[in-house]
């Protein structure tokens, strides 16, 4: 008995040690750089700023991890729909010593490595043959699809302990033995908290689904005191072991946070982040090998067309390639076991991934970009609270991907068997060798290879800032998402560059962002017109009122106590750059650091009291400029353009130092009809507009307290466009009396 076990143990180690091998080899780019690069770009920067933030709350601020007011500030930040990853921060807090990136690496090749092994485990208790466990460890370990994860996703790179809960369910069942309910619970703790929540949605989904399947199949197994018992003891395993996660949870999980959670849950962004029948035939955008092949199918394979509307192409979440090798040997272990009667064995097997692979299809099967009408699974699925919350259907091929390994393990213990072969070693190596051809994420060309990893090294002015004492926030430019591609690598960046300051950043990236945070940077004039400069617009803040614009800015930034304005130079071109640079020495004098790619600039306090010490207007709400209206089904030409557009309440608010009455002029019209126009100061009416269809001057005197007055303009017709303004002026009323 002790013989075997230590015999098993030394197996374990040399497969270990063996997945690990294959994946520092074959992730070279990462290797070579393992203490300064990491695999992906914005969502790398995010999950290099949670692996920091969880232990910096919970050992040094002493609060929960799932709220932060570093990052959005004032308002701070609910992080329960954040790809956190809390238990892995925690339990690699020793390793950021070394550093962030290295740490980052460190669960990134433990992934392969123990996913190999957890798969080659479950693999063995059903086949009870080495080689074909070893086969299907490499299956899931280096499946594209983990492959295509790892590579931007943290989160979704440790998957390694969903074969472990699934062995340790499988062991439960049939052994009806406790301390395998025990391990089920531990494994869930550790493949939701390591990983990501919705892993743990999508274990729950297959417990159920599986005591359904096993239901029908053996009923007698099922329907059983002990099998009772021991989901009573996973439940509660799950809730004691959790529990520390759970508490944390609890208070910021409420229907907003929920509701932020379910952002981009609609219809077609199911299908953008669904597998199709031809992502699963079809070599990976991240196989090295086939990488130019791939690129010529981009578009068809990892693009949507839907309702006329074209998505960008997502080859992360649409990668689900199955290998020729592996279907190859899924069919030997189908047709062995048919011919011998023991499929009957397998039809859990079946069952489950068939009904994971309909689910990872999306709302509506797609053959390639664009849908067919035939509904799948997950248009079931969808409406079910809670569970829609992992919206990405195609993520449901990792339980396709565990069945595909396993029959994959059957087929080759199958062939070894009915050949009697000697030599099984050299036929383990010949469908090794195939698999990591048709799975290969090594990328051949450098320039490839460094496509797929970022640096970084943060520039030295943000360790400055953090030796900086006292509490005040900073602003890194660009701080809104790129306009044209809507990637937030910048603002990734700059939340990635707080770990340095450890100062509250206005802005940053979180994974859902709601209304709220948008407004606290959209208040800023600077970031809107920074962002309208990288979309090639040039230095703008195109709001309907017209004051100086760098008044509002200091104001805000006065209000928000900020102290540095910082720029990432590479997120415009050198034109861009040139104007922007000129506009902050403008605004704040000459820069305090600047390096190769990172210009900072000091707030300065005496243009901060200037601001405060004048009457500036803002908009609020959601106003729709007419350029953006004009590109929707509205009838439009250049005065609608011009004009900025709401329907039944839209706001702006005026800042005043000194209680005085102002004049309010604008101009403004209704979208085809006439219809009166009601101005409201706080909650009484100052007055009415009788608008009509075309563009007319209009004024009214408020009567404005010291510091900030909400004025909200309303109409009674409820139509999605109802009035627009244009060219907002507020001027004092000299010598009014209050």
């Amino acid at each position: 008995m002790i013989r075997k076990l230590i015999e098993s143990k030394r197996i374990y180690a040399l497969v270990l040690f063996t997945y690990l091998a294959i994946s520092l080899i074959m992730f070279w780019n990462v290797t070579a750089g393992i203490t300064h690069v990491v695999p992906g770009s914005e969502d790398a920067f995010q999950s290099l700023w949670n692996l920091w933030w969880v232990p910096y709350s919970v050992f040094t601020l002493h609060q929960s991890p799932y709220h932060t007011s570093l990052l959005y500030y004032p308002i701070g930040s609910n992080l329960i729909s954040q790809t956190m990853t809390p238990l892995s921060g925690i339990l690699t807090a020793p390793l950021q010593l070394i550093s962030l990136a290295f740490t980052y690496n460190f669960l990134f090749f433990a992934s392969f490595a123990l996913g190999g092994l957890f798969m080659f485990m479950l693999a063995f208790y059903l086949t009870k043959n080495n080689y074909a466990s070893f086969i299907a460890g490499l299956i899931f370990a280096f499946s594209p699809m983990h492959i295509a994860h790892a590579y931007s996703q943290l989160q979704w790179g440790i998957i390694e302990f969903i074969p472990l809960y699934i062995l340790c369910f499988i062991l439960m069942v049939r052994t009806k033995e406790r301390k395998y309910a025990l391990l089920s619970g531990l494994s869930f703790v550790l493949l939701t908290f390591m990983g990501d929540i919705e892993q743990g949605i999508i274990i729950v989904l297959f417990t159920i689904l599986s005591l359904i399947v096993l239901l029908f199949i053996d009923r007698k197994e099922i329907l059983d005191k002990k099998t009772y018992i021991n989901v009573g003891i996973l439940i509660a395993s799950i809730l004691i072991i959790g529990s520390p996660f759970f508490a944390a949870m609890l208070p910021y999980l409420n229907s907003g946070a929920i509701g932020q959670a379910n952002q981009l849950s609609d219809v077609a962004h199911n299908m953008l982040y669904s597998d199709t029948i031809l992502s699963y035939l079809l070599p990976s955008y991240y196989n090295g090998i086939f990488h130019g092949i791939s690129k010529t199918y981009y578009n068809q394979s990892y693009g949507l067309t839907y309702n006329g509307a074209q998505y960008n192409p997502n080859p992360t979440e649409k990668t689900a390639y199955l290998g020729y090798s592996i279907l190859f040997l899924v069919i030997i272990g189908l047709y062995y076991g048919y011919k011998k009667d023991k499929l009957k064995t397998n039809y859990y097997w079946i069952i489950i991934g068939v009904l994971f692979f309909l689910l990872s299809l999306g709302p509506y099967i797609q053959l390639a970009n664009s849908p067919t009408p035939i509904p799948s699974l997950y248009m079931l699925y969808r409406d079910i609270p809670l569970f829609n919350l992992a919206r990405e259907p195609g993520r449901f091929d990792v339980i396709v991907t565990v069945c595909l390994a396993i029959f994959a393990a059957m087929g080759f213990d199958h062939l070894e068997k009915n050949n009697r072969s000697k030599n099984a070693f050299i036929l383990a190596i010949l469908f090794s060798g195939l698999i990591l051809i048709e799975y290969n994420g090594m990328p051949l060309s450098h320039a490839f290879a460094n496509s797929l990893v970022g640096g970084t090294s943060i520039p030295k002015a943000y360790y400055e800032i953090g030796k900086i004492q006292g509490n005040f926030s900073t602003l890194v430019l660009p701080a809104l998402p790129d306009p044209y591609t809507t990637s937030f690598l910048y603002p990734s960046m700059a939340t990635y560059y707080q770990t340095a300051t450890h100062k509250p950043l206005i802005g940053g990236y979180t994974t859902r962002v709601n209304s709220s945070q948008e407004l606290s940077l959209e208040n800023v004039p600077l970031v809107v017109s920074a962002s309208y400069l990288q979309s090639g617009s040039g230095l703008v803040f195109p709001y309907p009122i017209l004051e100086n614009y760098t008044n509002l800015t200091m104001l805000w930034l006065s209000l928000y106590n900020t102290r540095f304005v910082s720029v990432i130079r590479n997120a415009y071109s050198v034109q861009q750059q040139e104007q922007l640079l000129s506009y902050l020495v403008n605004t704040f004098g000459n820069e305090s650091y600047q390096d190769q790619n990172t210009t900072v600039f000091t707030v300065s306090s005496t243009e901060e009291q200037h601001a405060l010490n004048s009457t500036l207007a803002y908009t609020v709400g959601s106003w729709i400029p007419g350029f953006d209206m004009c590109s929707s089904p509205y009838v439009c030409n250049q005065t609608l353009s011009n004009m900025w557009w709401g329907n039944n309440v839209r706001g702006m608010m005026i800042y005043t130092p000194k209680s005085s009455a102002f004049r309010l002029n604008l101009t403004a019209m209704n979208y085809l009809y006439s219809s009166p126009l009601y101005v409201y100061l706080g909650n009484s009416e100052a007055g009415v507009f009788n608008v009509t269809a075309q563009p007319e001057n209009y004024s009214i005197v408020l009567n404005l307290t010291a510091g900030f007055n909400p004025v909200a303009f309303y109409q009674q017709n409820n139509s999605s466009i109802n009035f627009g303004l244009q060219n907002i002026t507020i001027s004092k009323i000299r010598n009014s009396t209050r």
